[in-house]
């Protein structure tokens, strides 16, 4: 549809040319860009110039000319929306690109793809099991448990046909990426690019290896929007700060050597300590490797690079977990210990509330904020950062317990 000249600048069709160059002149004192600076008046002034020039040059030609401004118009609206369009496809390319080539590395995809390759393998074991299983207890115990496993018959049926049919694939997954060579070279003392920088963490040594990178946060602003009794949302403004620590090439190895004497100990721990209880397994396997790792680094004289993450609080609530699981143990002959009925309660509500108690009966002392500081002193930097209220961690249900045992263990 044509645009309207006249309806522009505010004119019955048919005005004269005084009447023209009146309304023009009205309207471009209004929009002109020198005198008008809001939005919008740029477009409109060349709207009204454009209606202007059409209705006093060439009236036969205004229908012809303002299909013209309207495709123009068109044109450059579709260029900018197909600019924007590419933009953030490009975007998004980038994106993707940058996450597949950090699933690559072979940390990330070795590990995703040992994973793949046990749960296939435990698939296939659980079918073998889901149908073997029924039929000897029906065999050699009591045939009228086959109605009450009859279920596990049929998931184990279906399970295993799925698998017949994907079998020249199933346990073709991928190759890994990472060697024997790899393996072996990941617990070799590697100096890189030597800084003008000294390791923090062994004594009158440059820092030749790779740094240790700490990301502490401050929470400055909590939005809480209430939507009715039973739905509420809370929204957590952070500033983070990132402090890279300069550290040797001889410092990086024995934190690394830690860290396996740690993954060592406590698998060790959960497969062979005897005692019925897997989490007094799994603490006795943390007790273990943070010992073995502490005499290790004491012996060679490196520092250890989580000493930041012993806080008051985190020791407080380690002691609450002690007890807690304590008061729900029993401990029978032999140094066994047993968990009762109420462990899976006891854990759940020591990972989802205890924060949140923690928070309500010390959250209004004025040394609250002092407990998240490491007992440990640390550099200039850090102890700055802590004094001005940074953190290592939210204390968030769940995640203020497995932060802590991710960062401690790697």
């Amino acid at each position: 549809m044509p645009i309207d000249y006249y309806k522009v600048l505010g004119l019955s069709p048919g005005a004269s040319g005084k009447q023209i160059k009146s309304a023009y002149r009205k309207l471009a004192l209004k929009y002109h860009p020198d005198r008008n600076s809001s939005q919008g008046a740029k477009q409109k002034f060349q709207e009204i110039t454009i209606a202007y020039n059409s209705l006093l040059d060439h009236p036969e030609q205004v229908i012809k000319d303002a299909s013209t401004y309207e495709d123009r118009v068109a044109s450059e609206v579709l260029r900018k929306e197909r600019e924007r369009i590419q933009q953030q496809a490009r975007a998004r390319r980038a994106k993707r690109k940058k996450e597949e080539e950090y699933f690559n590395r072979p940390g990330w995809y070795d590990s995703i793809l040992l994973m793949k390759y046990t749960l296939h393998g435990f698939a296939l074991m659980f079918a073998v099991v889901a149908i073997v299983l029924p039929i000897l207890l029906a065999i050699f115990m009591n045939p009228a448990s086959l109605a009450g496993t009859f279920f596990f018959l049929v998931v184990g049926g279906f399970l295993m046909v799925y698998i017949y049919q994907k079998r020249s694939t199933w346990f073709r997954l991928g190759k890994f990426k990472t060697r024997w060579k790899d393996v072996v070279g990941f617990m070799k003392m590697k100096p890189v690019q030597a800084t003008g920088d000294r390791c923090c963490y062994c004594h009158n040594t440059m820092a030749d290896g790779k740094s240790y990178r700490i990301e502490l946060l401050k929470t400055v602003d909590i939005k809480i929007s209430s939507f009715g009794a039973m739905n509420h949302a809370a929204k957590y403004k952070n500033k983070i700060k990132r402090v890279v620590i300069p550290r040797s090439a001889r410092a990086h190895y024995f934190h690394k050597l830690s860290s396996l004497v740690k993954i060592i100990s406590i698998t060790a721990s959960l497969l062979f300590f005897p005692v019925d209880s897997i989490l007094w397994r799994f603490i006795t396997g943390m007790v273990a490797g943070g010992t073995l790792s502490t005499l290790l680094l004491a012996i060679v004289r490196v520092r250890s690079k989580v000493s930041y993450l012993l806080t008051t609080g985190l020791l407080i609530k380690a002691l609450l977990w002690l007890f807690a699981l304590y008061k729900i143990s029993l401990f029978g002959p032999g140094f066994n210990i047993q968990t009762t009925g109420l462990v899976y309660i006891v854990v759940a509500g020591l990972l989802f509330f205890m924060d949140m108690v923690f928070d309500l009966v010390l959250g209004f002392f004025p040394f609250y904020r002092r407990m998240f500081r490491p007992l440990v002193k640390q550099g200039k930097i850090l102890q700055s950062l802590y004094r001005d209220g940074y953190q290592n961690n939210m204390e968030l249900p769940v995640y203020s317990v497995l932060f802590p045992l991710y960062r401690w263990l790697f």
